[in-house]
């Protein structure tokens, strides 16, 4: 294969990554620290849930999902620090996914993480986890309990 495409295998199955589709994360994220290449995969187009791949070990990779998509009133903070380490010009510049867990053989457990959200400067091709805290939320909804809740879990 050209130098252009990585074909991984990963936990999902086999994935063909294009170069130009990769982000760099300089820091990490939490607990794979020293892994700094990844790769954003759609699950199917038009869902809010990705997958992110490492591009240097194949057996890491993490469900994440659009929180916006179950929660609209869902928001972070970035440090000024966390702002330029990312390049953002434009809040708009930053695509941010949570993490899904999905507890094996319960897939109706599944929750979303929100204490720590992955942030993407698209553009930039730039990704960090940032930690948050005093979130309004609390750190973890099952999915199964989302809709037009946000309200309730809001004041959980």
């Amino acid at each position: 294969m050209d130098q252009k495409r990585q074909t991984i295998n990963s936990r999902i199955g086999q994935l063909v990554i294009s170069a130009d589709k990769t982000i760099r994360f300089p820091r990490g994220i939490i607990g794979f620290e020293s892994l700094r290449e990844f790769a954003l995969v759609e699950f199917k187009p038009g869902t809010p849930f990705h997958f992110l791949q490492s591009m240097e070990m194949p057996s890491m990779g993490m469900m994440l999902a659009d929180p916006f998509s179950f929660l609209p009133s869902y928001e972070i903070r970035l440090a000024a620090a966390e702002e330029r380490l990312l390049k953002v010009r434009s809040i708009h510049d930053l695509f941010i996914l949570v993490s899904v867990t999905v507890p094996k053989g319960d897939p109706q457990g599944s929750t979303l993480n929100l204490t720590g959200p992955i942030c993407v400067n698209v553009q930039e091709r730039l990704g960090l986890q940032s930690p948050q805290v005093e979130l309004g939320f609390p750190s973890q909804v099952l999915l199964r309990d989302l809709g037009n809740e946000d309200r309730r879990l809001a004041n959980s």
